[in-house]
């Protein structure tokens, strides 16, 4: 017989500032969660043993996707969104495509992208595009706000660099040059509904009589390794 899950409470902060306020307040005893995918499995699986639960969900402004000089996608979008918008698929393909393939179609319409990276798994789907597309992480606490390079946001597996307190609230991608296309590709066990055995996303550049391979990276390490530069 299952055994059953370590009985928690349950927090619905209605703003981020309210939000970063519990997390303060209950520290290594909270845990966030936003779509649940992966953290409902992981409190089964007693990988994590929270005793307060922190949803973010309906929080204003952390669902939204923005375009301007920039893209700018809120932690709460879920992957059916990303999948979904026009801008994203024409112009950062190869997160499109990723979100494309992640999961079910009942996955992508609650599991977020900033669940997806805060879980840090090697095997993420839009881990390889958001790092060929050069994105940004931007993080919350209530001391303090900064962005840094997805780069190095990840340090490990199920690992990132986050601090005592912090949230990611959005990622930032900058807007590609002209005559550039990506696109990302996994192999996978079978044809559906299954994690990548590799993943890989490219970034290519045309100029003039040149195809300039910008970034290439291959995900299922610890780590994504990329490499820059190829003709």
């Amino acid at each position: 017989m299952e055994a059953s899950m370590k009985r928690f409470d349950y927090l619905r902060p209605q703003t981020l500032e309210e939000a970063l306020s519990l997390l303060d307040q209950h520290g290594k005893k909270a845990k966030l969660i936003a779509g649940g995918t992966d953290v409902i499995v992981m409190i089964k699986q007693k990988a994590i043993m929270p005793e307060v639960l922190i949803s973010l969900r309906g929080i204003p402004g952390l669902d939204q996707i923005q375009y301007d000089a920039t893209l700018r996608i809120g932690a709460l979008v879920p992957h059916r969104a990303i999948e979904k918008a026009e801008v994203i698929r024409k112009e950062f393909s190869a997160l499109a495509d990723a979100a494309d393939v992640l999961g079910s179609i009942q996955i992508r319409n609650v599991a977020t992208i900033g669940g997806n990276i805060c879980t840090a798994a090697p095997s993420a789907d839009t881990a390889t595009p958001l790092l060929v597309l050069g994105a940004q992480v931007k993080i919350k606490s209530l001391r303090e706000e900064r962005t840094v390079p997805i780069e190095e946001f990840f340090t490990g597996p199920g690992e990132t660099m986050l601090k005592k307190g912090e949230i990611v609230t959005e990622l930032i991608i900058p807007k590609p040059l002209p005559h550039t296309g990506s696109a990302y590709w996994k192999l996978q066990r079978r044809l559906a509904l299954d994690l990548p055995i590799l993943g890989v996303s490219v970034l290519l550049s045309l100029d003039k009589a040149t195809i300039s391979c910008s970034d290439m990276l291959c995900t299922t390490s610890p780590i994504s390794s990329i490499l820059h530069t190829m003709e």
